[in-house]
């Protein structure tokens, strides 16, 4: 029954990209260009993503990027919608042996119904398939790598405190330097829990873990941890000053304000409105929808006697960090609920051990619901890219002779071109992730913040911008633009290219 269950998981995670197959998030496409990057370069880590005129230095945690392309190779692209289902059927089945072994380690009854049900309620947890702030599972990200790394580490620290055993310190230092090389969020995670647990549990072990994963992280490295770490905290310096006071999806988060409205929203019967505000502002709303188990967890451990004591303290841990991150000064750390990701397994393992199977079931049967629920939004979401998209690509790689002497821009929404040259062999006028502040200050190059200018020959002259790919929609929002001197050269129902014209 566990094997039936393990593929269901792996099944349910897989499902929308099996239906929209072209369906790939905007951020998933700067780590293709990662994995794209790496593996042209013989699987050493480049200086800078092939392909970007706009180019800063790579310094985003290289490992989840480095294995995808030491794996996949060349079929990056044709398999990325298989990542994350894989590694987190991986993250559950390592779940489900941790939970087996704490049952037997506390000699539980009931063994085998407990660890079905641990089964079920991670193949349709909310929080793993939830789909709001980002992409996780359903494309290619190092969310999925850096919240399964962070589990082992936390999951070796609770062995090691069962047993004695040091060699799951050995593993927790691994598992700990793959996290801080996979994610920057991991990092934090890792960071702030660590340092709350070995504080409230008056135990060093935690910290002292920590201190030897980031040793470990820059010994595997080669150093580039280093440079990921400097630019994290210069990154979070800007959002802490800047950031979180003028980024629009932080500016009105968890304001008195916005629950006001969403009340005057529903008795207006504006729904949307209503759902909008739900989703993105009312942090404290918001996570009985977005994180239910992990909600359910933290309701149990408030009302019984936990035995499992280092399970409570993560459980706790987790929970502050979203009430500090969910107002400012402090929102520049991340969106509060993401740190109650890093709790599924943990928040599982305590409503099976503690909950009677009649509210588990009842739990469970809420989760399929919201999966169905948060799967059609998935698909009605709006998408950038897609099937015109690869239509547009592919048009240009095949009929662009002599590439090295074109440079191609695109209208897209913002700053993301990341697919541009991945798709088209092409260099493209993109911005690597990290590189973002510095050009945003470059009123001619961005006069509006993140959106590029509409003067084509500043664009041609400084950059040489000659391909110009439009998602039209975009065409009739913010600027004009004017393409005189470009001639058509592709188009669909969606998309629109212009070369530019011998003058």
């Amino acid at each position: 029954m566990e094997i039936i269950i393990i593929f269901l998981a792996f099944f349910v995670r897989l499902l929308p990209r099996l239906i929209r197959p072209d369906k790939t998030e905007s951020d998933t496409w700067y780590h293709l260009s990662s994995s794209v990057s790496i593996y042209k370069n013989a699987y050493s880590l480049p200086g800078a993503n092939d392909g970007y005129l706009l180019k800063g230095r790579y310094d985003y945690p290289f490992f989840s990027h480095w294995i995808v392309a030491v794996l996949l190779r060349d079929k990056i692209l044709r398999f990325e919608r298989f990542i994350g289902p894989t590694v987190d059927t991986i993250y559950i089945i390592i779940g489900f042996i941790y939970f087996q072994h704490c049952l037997e380690f506390y000699n539980v009854e009931d063994a085998d119904s407990k660890g079905m049900y641990f089964l079920l309620l991670l193949t349709f947890s909310i929080t793993m398939l939830k789909v709001s702030t980002g992409p996780r599972v359903y494309s290619f990200t190092p969310r999925v790598f850096g919240e399964f790394f962070s589990f082992l580490f936390f999951m070796f620290l609770h062995l090691f405190s069962m047993n004695g055993n040091s060699v799951y310190l050995v593993g927790a230092v691994v598992s700990g330097g793959l996290a801080l090389s996979t994610s920057k969020f991991a990092a934090q995670v890792l960071l702030f829990f660590s340092i709350l647990l070995s504080v409230i549990l008056t135990d060093f072990i935690p910290v002292t873990i920590l201190l030897l994963s980031m040793v470990s992280a820059i010994v595997f490295s080669k150093g580039h941890y280093l440079r990921v770490a400097k630019q994290q905290l210069k990154h979070m310096y800007k959002y802490a000053i800047y950031g979180q006071y003028h980024h629009p999806a932080l500016k009105t988060r968890n304001k008195f304000a916005q629950y006001v409205l969403f009340m005057k929203s529903i008795f207006r019967k504006d729904f949307l409105k209503a759902y909008s505000l739900f989703q993105n502002d009312l942090v404290f709303l918001n996570i009985i929808y977005k994180n239910l188990d992990v909600t359910f967890a933290l309701i149990v451990i408030c009302i019984f006697p936990i035995e499992q004591i280092y399970i409570k303290w993560i459980l706790i841990m987790g929970f502050i960090m979203f009430i500090l991150t969910a107002y400012k000064p402090l929102q520049f750390l991340g969106e509060p609920d993401r740190y109650l990701d890093y709790l599924v397994v943990f928040s599982v393992a305590i409503l099976v051990w503690y909950l009677p199977v009649y509210i588990i079931n009842i739990i469970l049967v809420i989760e399929i619901i919201l999966y169905m629920i948060t799967l059609v939004l998935y698909l009605k979401s709006s998408n950038n890219y897609g099937k015109e998209f690869l239509l547009a690509m592919q048009y240009i790689k095949e009929n662009v002779i002599d590439k090295e002497k074109y440079t191609i821009h695109g209208i897209l929404g913002m700053y993301i071109n990341y697919p541009l040259y991945v798709l088209t062999n092409v260099n493209a006028l993109a911005i690597e992730a990290n590189y973002v502040f510095e050009l945003a200050n470059d009123k001619k190059l961005m006069p509006i913040d993140t959106v590029y200018t509409n003067d084509f020959e500043y664009l041609y002259s400084k950059y040489g911008v000659n391909i110009i790919v439009a998602n039209k929609r975009y065409l009739t929002q913010n600027m004009k633009y004017d393409f005189s001197h470009y001639k058509l050269f592709y188009e669909n129902t969606e998309y629109i290219v212009y070369i530019r014209k011998q003058i």
